[in-house]
Formats: C-alpha cells, sequence, structure tokens
C-alpha cells in the first residue's frame, strides 16, 4: 500500500523515544508505518478538502482508533508532535467537530513524498479493514453506484495538459546585470494535489475491479451526510483533471448541471415559502426572482444591477453572491447589495440566519439539492455510466436528454405549487461537455503541429 510521508522522516524516527523503547525490528517498521498513515490522513484531508498544506483538518478519533489501535492513537499523535511533524488543536465538539491536526512548516519545508507500507502487521489491518469498508459501502445501493462507475473511469491526457494551466507565467525584467526573474512561485500544494489525483486515476487505467480504488493514495469512502449530499472522490477532483477523463470504453463524459445551482435553489424555497404563505404584497419581486430562475440569469441580473459587483470575474462574482447568503455577519457589503435587489428575499434569508444560525442556510440549500440530484441519480439505470456531483450529474451523450428530463421531472414535482405544467424549465439545466475531445487532446495537437512543420518544411 502507498502512504505519503515526510522526506527523512524515517531519520526522524530513529531519534523518538517510542521508536527507541521498541526491540523488534517488525514492531519498529510498524510505528514507522502508523507514523506515515496519520501524515498521509492529513494531507489527504488537505487534498480532500482543498485546503493548503499547514491547514487544520478534523481528524475522527473513531476511525484513528480503528487504523493505529485504542492505545497506540495517542502515542503516534505525542511521537509526530514531538518530531514537529504535526500540531494539534485541541479545540473540539463531541458532537459537532473533532480536534483538528495540521503540518508544521518544518514537515512542509522538508518536503512530502510516498512510501510504501514496511509491516506485515500493519498491511495485514489496512487489507482487512479495507474489505470490511468495501462490504459496508457494498451495501447501500447508492454508493454501490458510485464505485462500480468509478471503475469505469479513463485517464486520456497526458500531464502536460493540467500542468501547462497551474503553473505560474515566467516573468521577467531586464537589469543592468541581465534578465531578473519575477516569476510568482509554484503553488506547491495545488500542484501536488492535481499530481496526486492525476497518478492516481492513471494507475487505475486497466483496473476494472473496483475494491482496488480502495488502495488507490487519493481514494476515501464514500458517504452520505445527514444534508443528503454524497462525498466521493470523484466529487473532490480538480476540474481540470475531470476534463482529462472518459470512459473505459472511450465515450467522452458530459454533464447536466442546474444554471446558478445554489442562488436557484435558494430562490426556489422563497418562492415556495411565498406561495405557502399567500403573501400576495410582493408580487413584482416574486415574478422578477421567477423570471430569473427559469431563465437561468441570476448571476447575470446581479452583475448588471449592481456597481458591488459589476466587473468581478465569474468565480469572484460567485464567492461574493454565495457569501451573501451564506455568511454568518449579516451586515456585509454583497449582504447589503442583495438586499437591496431582493429585498423581500433577503429579509427572508437573514431571519432564518438570525433564528437558527448562519448555516441553517446552506443546510437548507444542501438538503433541497440533495433532495433533487440524489433522488434522480438513484432513478438512472445501474447499466448507464453516470456519476453525481454535488449539483451535477456525469453522463454519457446519449443520456444526456435523460437525465435532463428527470431532473425537470423532479424539480416539477418537488415545486409543483410555483412551477406549473405551462412553465419551460429548458434553461434551468445546463448540458456541458466535459471531456476533451479528440481533437484538442495535446499529443493529438502535437502531431498536427510536426505535420505542419514538416509539410511546410520548417522540419526536414
Amino acid at each position: 500500500m502507498n502512504q505519503y510521508t515526510i522526506k527523512g522522516f524515517a531519520d526522524l524516527l530513529v531519534t523518538s523515544t517510542q521508536l527507541n523503547k521498541l526491540k523488534t525490528r517488525e514492531k519498529k517498521l510498524l510505528l514507522l508505518d502508523r507514523c506515515n498513515w496519520y501524515i498521509s490522513s492529513i494531507i489527504n484531508q488537505n487534498i480532500k478538502e482543498d485546503k493548503p498544506y499547514g491547514a487544520y483538518v478534523n481528524l475522527n478519533s473513531q476511525i484513528l482508533k480503528k487504523y493505529l489501535g485504542d492505545r497506540n492513537y495517542k502515542d503516534i499523535q505525542k511521537c509526530l508532535v514531538g518530531l514537529g511533524i504535526i500540531i494539534e488543536n485541541n479545540k473540539y465538539s463531541t458532537s459537532k467537530f473533532s480536534k483538528s491536526f495540521s503540518l508544521t512548516k518544518k514537515a512542509i519545508k522538508l518536503g512530502i513524498e510516498k512510501t510504501h507500507t514496511y509491516s506485515k502487521k500493519f498491511n495485514v489491518k489496512i487489507k482487512e479493514l479495507s474489505e470490511i469498508s468495501y462490504a459496508d459501502i457494498y451495501t447501500n445501493p447508492i454508493l454501490k453506484k458510485l464505485l462500480d462507475n468509478t471503475t469505469k473511469i479513463l485517464v486520456v491526457e497526458e500531464p502536460s495538459y493540467y500542468v501547462l494551466k497551474i503553473l505560474p507565467v515566467p516573468k521577467y525584467v531586464e537589469t543592468d546585470n541581465g534578465l531578473l526573474d519575477i516569476s510568482e512561485q509554484v503553488n506547491q500544494f495545488r500542484f501536488d494535489r492535481y499530481n496526486a489525483y492525476y497518478n492516481s486515476f492513471f494507475a487505475l487505467n486497466k483496473i476494472t475491479d473496483s475494491k482496488v480504488l480502495f488502495n488507490s493514495p487519493i481514494f476515501y469512502n464514500p458517504s452520505i451526510v445527514s444534508s443528503g449530499r454524497i462525498y466521493h472522490t470523484i466529487a473532490s477532483m480538480p476540474k481540470l483533471i475531470r476534463e482529462c477523463l472518459r470512459t473505459k470504453s472511450n465515450e467522452l463524459i458530459w454533464e447536466v448541471d442546474m444554471c446558478s445551482a445554489q442562488p436557484s435553489i435558494i430562490f426556489l424555497e422563497w418562492l415556495k415559502n411565498v406561495k405557502k404563505n399567500n403573501n400576495s404584497n410582493i408580487r413584482d419581486e416574486y415574478n422578477l426572482c421567477f423570471k430569473l430562475l427559469l431563465d437561468g440569469n441570476i448571476y447575470k441580473y446581479i452583475q448588471d444591477n449592481s456597481t458591488f459587483f459589476e466587473g468581478l470575474k465569474y468565480k469572484k462574482l460567485k464567492v461574493s453572491i454565495l457569501s451573501a447568503f451564506n455568511a454568518e455577519d449579516m451586515p456585509t457589503e454583497p449582504n447589503k447589495e442583495l438586499s437591496r435587489l431582493f429585498p423581500n428575499l433577503m429579509r427572508w434569508v437573514n431571519l432564518i440566519k438570525k433564528e437558527s444560525g448562519h448555516k441553517e442556510i446552506s443546510s437548507l440549500g444542501q438538503k433541497a439539492e440533495a433532495n433533487i440530484f440524489v433522488e434522480v441519480y438513484k432513478k438512472i439505470p445501474n447499466d448507464k455510466f453516470a456519476l453525481i456531483i454535488h449539483d451535477c450529474i456525469l453522463i454519457i451523450e446519449e443520456d444526456v436528454l435523460l437525465v435532463k428530463e428527470l431532473l425537470e421531472k423532479r424539480i416539477r414535482e418537488l415545486y409543483k405549487e410555483i412551477i406549473l405544467p405551462k412553465h419551460n424549465l429548458d434553461k434551468l439545466f445546463k448540458i456541458k461537455l466535459v471531456s476533451i475531445p479528440d481533437e484538442k487532446l495535446e499529443i493529438i495537437r502535437r502531431e498536427a503541429y510536426f505535420k505542419e512543420c514538416f509539410e511546410d518544411g520548417i522540419i526536414n
């Protein structure tokens, strides 16, 4: 089994009291494996959550006990803290979140690398737990469906496709002593994260057994949280890596997603609330929100009608608008601006946050999202390739219309008070190609370039 470690960690471990207490080589190797598993857990959580090295991540004590032993896991923590590899944050809530840990600046500076497990005992332990997890997941039809479809993925693009896009553009200035490199530093965490996903899935290109997924360094057990949302490895995969994928039958992957998904769902929930309470005093705002929803124009309208949001690039615009809905502090500038554009909708949003806490809005949105997308995902026949990513479903081209129709039908069922048979939902869901088509693959473009050079006589 592959794990992550810190460069030179084995030499550091030799200096620890924990290792020097042990008498046999096997026990020393077991300690090394357990320490590396702990380090790997932090790094994998960083990668999964897209949090840079040094950011705190929560580690569940029950999982630590399961893999490291009831009496051993705290000794491992003490060992890694003592060696200056991890930092422990003691703040936790028994019912809400576990303790969090992060890599130290020292560990990050030393660097991260892959390693193997060396202890026979630990390898057996990992295999046993993997078998148990696999059997447990396979009892859940929707998680089984996710695993089976994940094994149908093929990586077709070369790593240069994403590397060229994530590395900073070289910049130089001319000085008296020649050219000075003023390029931005490489974001090592981002580079490692992309490589981890690409290399892990490339290694699975010839694998069709879903059990093998459990040994992939990037894999984590899929789970369904209280909101109904499903978290799994593909859902955490960077967009550029997702574009490198096809099915193992070499079919391009497409997606059907909801236009402006999170604000659209909040709009739907508010419109439903207005109808339920028979509030006819806000008809103009109701009609405006309903039209924006059906036209898929929520973000565009906000940007076109606000000097605050005007000129923001799409990613920043989206983050800023969503912060207005979800942020704890209500009198933020984005919140004030949305309140100006949609006074009654935002009054409803802010009242929910005031009475139930700011997280209630994101919880409401995620529950509604799951009620739409997860329920539709369940209805897609098991013999068809399909993967769910929160507010979008990946499929092949021949199944695009099927999934779009299922989503539209589900919306009509859930919001029948506001969406009538006469209403057209064509613009509420978008269809988009995810995979890189043949003509844009790096190898095809390179071959076309050299062919052109030969024809033009540039290359003999």
